[in-house]
């Protein structure tokens, strides 16, 4: 026993093999020890004690400076992405120039065709030397799922985007026309937010435009109005569609033809807008031609809503299918606004499915991680974490980096 205790071994089996032994020496000394004896002897030894007082002091000192782990986070953070960047193609853009005075000056860009998808903490362990295992994901510009499957590995966590809903009430119509398609657009926007409600990726709001001298906080709490000025939007749109062919004079004079069918172009256009200022560029846009017969439309308007809310529904149904497939490898990230000079917000709420706690990487879109080989390009990352989420907003600490720019969009993307 004595030569197996003197053997090499990793420290936990020494510190076992000498609790046994302490347990077996306090045992021999006792004539009928109880188990709870021998447990309280056994932690009373030297070798059980030091290991607890080493844990604990290991556990004081990460409690004493956690913004040592922070930095170590954020530090593994930024060399995962570098190291991901560097196994996609990246476009060299070398210049040089002589100035006034004869100096030749050379500079060079990088530019990687990559974006990141997501950042995952692999492991991480406290102690007085913080080791950080980190996995980025970067893919390229255009990258295309080529699983049998056609489909992407599903995030830890379903976290969903907040998408605002604009409708664009449909003008130059009147009497039945203007009817028909005030009712068409409303039932559109009730079939596209209740079939969102299934989305894996997104959750819809409606946002209401508002006049320029209204456009106050006073105003949007008044109204109940929760507008994002900035983020990914959904537009629904009516448009006339082209006439049917013209008749001839014969068709016209005959009294059993019936009228031409009304026909409409419902339109729904998705994109981001970086900036309150910004227009929304359309990433994503679905069409549907709608037909109505102005004779059922007349006789009975119930019955003819009726009808096409079951035909929007289906449609919507499978508008949303398509939408989730086509941005189901998309990265996932929320909007930061700044709130003064310290203060950080995400654009997302309850159903973003972020909690208090979580920690998200702040970054710069148009930076990283398509310069991320530039130099000082990764110092701009920064790490934050979620203190609180409301209704329509979530607000951020931010942990380790530099503070934010007050220029740019900046996005946080979750780990």
């Amino acid at each position: 026993m004595l030569a197996l205790l003197n053997s090499p071994r990793p420290a936990w089996l020494r510190i076992s093999a000498a609790v046994l032994a302490c347990a077996l020496a306090s045992g021999a000394a006792a004539q009928s020890p109880s188990p709870a004896e021998l447990a309280a002897k056994a932690l009373a030894s030297a070798p059980v004690q030091a290991l607890l007082n080493a844990q604990a002091q290991s556990a004081k000192a990460a409690q004493n400076n956690p913004q040592k782990e922070y930095d170590a986070q954020l530090a593994a953070i930024r060399q995962a992405i570098l190291e991901a960047t560097l196994d996609r193609p990246t476009r060299v853009v070398s210049t040089a120039w002589v100035d006034d005075k004869g100096a030749l000056h050379e500079s060079a860009h990088f530019h990687s065709e990559a974006q990141v998808r997501g950042v995952r903490v692999l492991s991480y362990v406290q102690g007085d030397e913080p080791v950080t295992q980190v996995s980025a994901e970067v893919l390229p510009w255009g990258w295309k799922p080529v699983g049998a499957d056609q489909s992407c590995k599903a995030p830890p966590r379903p976290w969903r985007l907040p998408l605002g809903v604009q409708v664009v009430m449909p003008e130059g119509f009147s009497g039945p026309q203007l009817f028909a398609s005030q009712t068409l657009v409303g039932l559109a926007q009730q079939a596209w937010s209740q079939n969102m409600q299934v989305s894996q990726r997104w959750r819809t709001h409606n946002v209401t435009q508002v006049a320029p001298q209204l456009d106050n906080a006073y105003m949007r709490a008044l109204t109940g109005q929760t507008e994002e000025r900035s983020g990914w939007m959904a537009e629904i749109s009516l448009q006339p569609h082209a006439p049917a062919e013209a008749r001839s004079w014969t068709d016209r004079l005959s009294l059993n033809q019936s009228a031409p069918p009304l026909r409409w172009t419902l339109s729904l256009r998705l994109g981001q807008k970086l900036s309150p200022a910004s227009r929304l560029v359309p990433q994503w846009q679905i069409e549907q031609i709608i037909s109505v017969a102005p004779l059922a439309l007349s006789h009975s308007p119930t019955a003819w809503a009726q009808q096409m809310q079951g035909l929007l529904q289906e449609r919507m149904r499978q508008w949303v299918a398509q939408l989730d497939k086509q941005t189901e490898c998309e990265p996932v990230q929320f909007h930061v606004r700044r709130q003064g000079t310290q203060s950080l917000e995400l654009q997302a709420g309850f159903d973003s499915g972020l909690r208090p706690g979580d920690r998200v990487l702040l970054m710069d879109p148009a930076h990283v991680p398509a310069r991320m080989l530039e130099p000082g390009v990764a110092q701009h990352l920064a790490l934050a974490q979620v203190v609180k989420v409301g209704s329509h907003r979530t607000e951020l600490q931010q942990l380790a980096g530099p503070a934010l720019a007050s220029h740019g969009a900046w996005m946080a993307l979750p780990l």
